[in-house]
């Protein structure tokens, strides 16, 4: 029903991507967090899902509940630490001009695996 839900969002209203709060929920599986998870393979595997813009907040209360980085490819995250170290930045906290640096070229250590590009998923 989900999926059917998502489709029919794009197909009749044109809808060009979506973005899942909590979304590691969308990968918990008994064992855990799980970028293969069946519902992360059922969007990617779909024909109309798998070309609009998907973005998954990458965090959520459960038990590994953060996985800032973690999600499958096809899959855009929010980077708190973006977020967070703009925010110290600006506010004049000391010793964050590297911080900075490192989030405004993409935030390597935690997106680049599987050689993730900073930009559109």
């Amino acid at each position: 029903m989900v999926m059917d839900s998502l489709r029919y969002w794009v197909e009749q209203y044109h809808v060009d991507g979506f973005r899942f709060d909590l979304g590691t929920i969308l990968g918990r599986e008994p064992g855990g967090f799980d970028q293969g998870s069946g519902f992360f393979d059922a969007i990617r595997q779909d024909p109309v899902l798998s070309r609009v813009k998907l973005i998954s907040e990458p965090w959520d209360l459960g038990p590994g509940g953060y996985q800032v980085g973690n999600h499958p490819p096809g899959f855009a995250e929010w980077n708190d630490r973006y977020r967070d170290g703009v925010r110290r930045f600006w506010r004049g906290d000391s010793g964050m001009r590297s911080d900075l640096a490192a989030r405004l070229t993409g935030s390597a250590e935690l997106f680049d695996r599987r050689r993730r590009r900073p930009g559109p998923a």
